[in-house]
């Protein structure tokens, strides 16, 4: 299958898949970390992530932005070495302030990859080939998130600094793939000159605006359902219950994913992308919720979590397409890197669900999930009927 594609096409996907076991061995055992090693309080832990989390992501849209003006494969191999430095940086810190600095030298690294990652897709594929292949990078991405905890949960009992050591050693074979087999790339100097990047002009892109509003909601919604779905199970059932939920639905979600991530991508083009991504939003609701009524019945949180995972196999891969389709030739990296403002919604969903949970019964977090799907598919209707091309 990957013959038929660049030989550094490969090679980037598997990079990702490793620095994706990276990101996924530690990040779980984070709160952990910060609770053992320095003593914190579940409220310190969770400013502290959250701080770490948000730097990150506005950081990486700023790298992220002038990614275009530069080399990809440079601008990739300067992210992934940022991506190990801030590995071995945290085990040797011995203060909390200098760790949270590292874990978002961490995260901002990883944006600043996935976006470059992707514009470099969009730069040296044909059209019909980029939807396989953001299909097939989700997919490789589930399987680092499938590995990278189990592999954490062992090596953190041996050490608690094992995981960084180890997450540290995932980037050294990124770093000499891309050095020896990822051609480098030209930056688009006549698109630079038609259009000069300033982030407001970015911001002004009425499709761009509508995208990046939708990314937000959706991953309210769906960024992180796991840590959602415990909430709910902690509070209206035990913890107990909880990680048998976890038990049935993470795995079930990785398998849908990595079984048929491929297929549906192939099938996703250009002139069907609104009806699929409006088929996307129905299997959210849906598993959203058969969410709400599975009661204690895990045969039914695990069908819900196949309806679930139906509806982010389309959407995730339909994100990239519609950035693909409305950024000019030698900005893809600056509106790929917008997608990562979406990210914040996934870092939202957490606080907002302890709120919800705190208001209203049970059925009213999974109601306002399903509202926030629909705004997102409704700012997704409202992006693509907007004329292509920055504002003036």
């Amino acid at each position: 299958m990957l013959k038929l594609f660049p030989r550094a096409i490969p090679v980037l996907l598997i990079c990702s898949l490793f620095l994706t076991i990276g990101r996924g061995i530690t990040l779980p055992f984070m709160t952990i970390y910060l609770t053992r090693h320095y003593n914190l309080s579940v409220h310190q832990v969770g400013i502290a992530m959250t701080v770490a989390l948000v730097i990150g992501v506005v950081f990486s849209l700023l790298f992220g932005v002038v990614a275009d003006k530069f080399d990809k494969k440079r601008y990739m191999l300067l992210s992934v070495a940022a991506f190990l430095l801030g590995f071995i940086l945290i085990p040797l810190s011995q203060r909390v302030d200098l760790v949270v600095v590292w874990f978002s030298v961490i995260n901002c690294a990883y944006g600043v990859f996935s976006t470059v990652l992707k514009s470099y897709f969009s730069d040296t594929l044909a059209v019909y080939q980029r939807p396989k292949i953001f299909s097939l990078n989700y997919t490789f991405v589930n399987i680092g998130w499938t590995l990278g905890p189990p592999l954490g949960t062992l090596l953190v009992m041996h050490s608690l600094n094992l995981p960084f050591w180890v997450s540290a050693m995932t980037a050294i074979g990124p770093l000499l793939m891309i050095s020896r087999w990822v051609a480098p790339t030209r930056p688009v100097t006549t698109a630079s000159r038609a259009a000069p990047f300033r982030l407001g002009s970015l911001l002004r892109d009425r499709p761009l605006r509508w995208f990046t509003a939708s990314m937000f909601l959706g991953q309210i919604a769906f960024g992180a359902f796991t840590a959602c779905l415990s909430q709910y199970a902690i509070t209206f059932y035990d913890v107990q219950f909880a990680s048998q939920i976890i038990a049935v639905v993470l795995p079930v979600n990785a398998a849908v994913v990595v079984l048929l991530q491929y297929p549906v991508g192939k099938i996703l083009r250009n002139d069907n992308l609104r009806r699929f991504m409006g088929l996307g939003t129905l299997f959210f609701i849906v598993g959203l919720a058969g969410f709400m009524v599975s009661g204690t019945r895990l045969w039914l949180w695990g069908v819900a979590a196949i309806i679930f995972t139906l509806g982010e196999l389309i959407y995730i891969p339909g994100e990239y397409m519609l950035l693909d389709n409305i950024a000019p030739p030698g900005m893809k990296a600056s509106y790929f890197s917008a997608q990562n403002l979406g990210m914040l919604g996934s870092a939202l969903n957490p606080l907002l669900t302890g709120y919800l949970l705190t208001w209203l019964p049970g059925y009213g977090l999974f109601l306002t999930l399903m509202i926030l799907v629909m705004l997102a598919w409704v700012c997704m209707l409202q992006g693509s009927r907007q004329p292509p091309g920055l504002a003036a």
